[in-house]
């Protein structure tokens, strides 16, 4: 906004004028100061706090007001530069860690252009529940803005960011969630206490990852035939698979624009996630072939999860074998999109700690692997079982 500048008998006309009622705003305590004087108007001579609270309730556009001391007269009577702001400088432009500084503002105000604010940039509140198996996910998205203490200032920051999807906000505390969130952090898992819970803001969308596949414990095993295969089973919040069927929907409704995350934990909590974008699964009659994909790389991860395009989904009682010898890799190892064999297996058998960092020779490739990220103490990639493996469909 260009402000203009009143000559000290504009402003003693609009506080003494016609005798008529002078319109009143409620005004409190703003600790600190405008990080940029000149972006608000200011009157050209000394004038005393009621007259410069008096021009402010005039001006609509007004929120905040401060007084730059020019003379030394005690009492409402001082003296001083009146400076008027608007909202937006208020909340964006103001620097709270000015020692002892402070102005006045309308809390009215501030709060309708922070409704609208928030109102145009598509801000929602959702509470998120974060699991143990989480923690580190989580984590490892956010960027924490130190400077930043306002609940409008952290949206400004990110939308600032193009990959901002979301900011943490918790009373002076600022961070920006740098990937979509996960479908599931927006429901409380039932029967569980172990979660930290954080106030949520999504910024310019309610997009979040949906769980496809999800590997934590040994609780549930994944040596399934193809019905069950075919309709998904589990538990959402914990070894849970949505379904092949459900995979031949959702990336067949949008086979060119569709996006997956691949999320894995070693067992010191390492983390490395890459995305796999447009992939198509075809339908049943092929064996939900896996037709098309293109691999993202992001933090770490390798392209091990389909060996190449046009392979069929294996279990031990359907799906085509590619081995020259007519072997089911399915039967000898885990379902999977086989070709002769696999070097993933988001479906394989779950393995404890310490087996699972150099399983039994029997089980060579049974467990959760990811034969090109195993540790590098690992000769072989196919020993080492992985803590968790969690693949997510963006919706």
């Amino acid at each position: 906004m260009k402000f203009l500048i009143l000559t000290f008998l504009s402003l003693v006309a609009l506080s003494y004028g016609s005798g008529c009622q002078q319109p009143s705003l409620k005004l409190t305590r703003f600790p600190g100061c405008p990080a940029d004087p000149g972006s608000g108007w200011r009157s050209l001579q000394p004038v005393t706090k009621q007259q410069c609270a008096m021009l402010c309730a005039k001006q609509s556009w007004c929120a905040a007001l401060s007084l730059d001391a020019a003379s030394t007269a005690d009492g409402i009577g001082q003296l001083g530069v009146c400076r008027l702001f608007t909202a937006e400088t208020a909340l964006l432009g103001w620097n709270s860690s000015c020692v002892g500084q402070s102005g006045l503002a309308s809390s009215d105000r501030l709060s309708s252009f922070q409704t609208e604010y928030l109102a145009a940039r598509n801000v929602t509140h959702k509470r998120v529940h974060i699991p143990n198996n989480s923690v580190k996910i989580f984590a490892a998205f956010l960027q924490h803005q130190p400077t930043v203490s306002s609940l409008i200032g952290c949206v400004a920051k990110c939308s600032e960011l193009p990959a901002c999807r979301g900011i943490v906000f918790n009373s002076s505390n600022c961070s920006l969630l740098t990937d979509y969130p996960l479908c599931r952090w927006f429901e409380q898992p039932p029967n569980t206490s172990e979660l930290a819970v954080y106030e949520f803001h999504t910024v310019g969308t309610q997009q979040c990852f949906e769980t496809v596949n999800l590997r934590v414990s040994d609780a549930l095993s994944f040596d399934r035939l193809w019905a069950e295969y075919k309709t998904g089973f589990g538990t959402y919040h914990g070894n849970y698979f949505a379904g092949l069927e459900w995979l031949h929907a959702r990336t067949s409704a949008q086979p060119s624009s569709n996006r997956f995350r691949v999320d894995l934990l070693y067992w010191n909590d390492t983390y490395i996630y890459a995305y796999y974008l447009n992939v198509l699964i075809l339908a049943e009659s092929t064996n939900y072939t896996v037709s098309e994909f293109t691999f993202e790389p992001a933090r770490g991860l390798h392209q091990d999860l389909f060996v190449g395009n046009n392979f069929q989904f294996q279990t031990r009682d359907r799906g085509l074998s590619t081995c020259s010898n007519g072997l089911n890799c399915a039967q000898r190892y885990q379902p999977q999109w086989h070709k002769c064999c696999h070097n993933s297996g988001p479906f394989g058998k779950y393995f404890n700690y310490p087996t699972a960092l150099n399983v039994p020779a029997a089980d060579r490739a049974r467990g959760i692997v990811w034969a090109s990220n195993a540790p590098n103490n690992i000769t072989d990639g196919h020993y080492y079982s992985f803590k968790q493996l969690e693949i997510l469909m963006l919706t």
